[in-house]
């Protein structure tokens, strides 16, 4: 299969839970790992919850605090965390933030743009996003 070039305006705007999320690279492009260009404001984030793949986030400008199985941690800049499959975690942006979500093979592509396109954002629709997590073991 061959190689994938893209570039964030090329990618699609997914809208959850107040971020956006942009598609730079989903299994259903040929990869094992998605990768998301993900930014929102100061207190956008999901909750605990966890899924059968790994997550990593790279932070590139603002500070995430990250919490991954009752740890928590604020990241700056630079600063990477890494979510075990089937772990409990949650993130909150402290100041508005632009990261990086990179994950394994799995079903986050699929789950985002379900939940973008059919459950409410504004105020989020918090069953409407549980009812489409369940779907994809979330």
């Amino acid at each position: 299969m061959p190689g994938t070039i893209t570039t964030v305006d090329a990618s699609d705007n997914l809208f959850v839970l107040g971020e956006t999320l942009r598609p730079l690279l989903t299994n259903a492009m040929g990869s094992s790992l998605e990768i998301f260009d993900t930014s929102g404001p100061a207190g956008a984030g999901p909750p605990p919850h966890h899924h059968p793949w790994e997550e990593v986030y790279v932070v590139l400008d603002g500070e995430l605090e990250v919490t991954v199985d009752g740890e928590s941690d604020v990241l700056k800049p630079g600063g990477v965390a890494h979510v075990p499959a089937g772990v409990t975690h949650a993130y909150r942006n402290v100041t508005e933030a632009h990261f990086l979500t990179i994950v394994t093979k799995g079903k986050a592509a699929q789950f985002f743009a379900q939940v973008s396109s059919e459950v409410e954002m504004s105020p989020p629709d918090i069953p409407g996003v549980v009812r489409v997590a369940a779907s994809h073991d979330i």
